[in-house]
């Protein structure tokens, strides 16, 4: 019985340090991955428009 109460101290200190270390992931994300994917997915979306416009529909009149 010892040894679960030591296994599940060891356990809470592991969920400790990987919730630690989460952060500077989270943050990575939230501040350059997230901004950098959705200024691509503008980009694409901008030129699927424009290849849209010059061959099949024209431009905007």
């Amino acid at each position: 019985m010892n040894n679960q109460a030591s296994n599940s101290s060891s356990l809470s200190d592991t969920d400790a340090a990987a919730r630690t270390s989460e952060w500077p992931s989270f943050l990575l994300l939230a501040f350059v991955g997230l901004p950098v994917a959705m200024t691509l997915l503008i980009a694409a979306y901008g030129f699927v428009v424009w290849l849209l416009q010059i061959l099949v529909f024209g431009p905007p009149s």
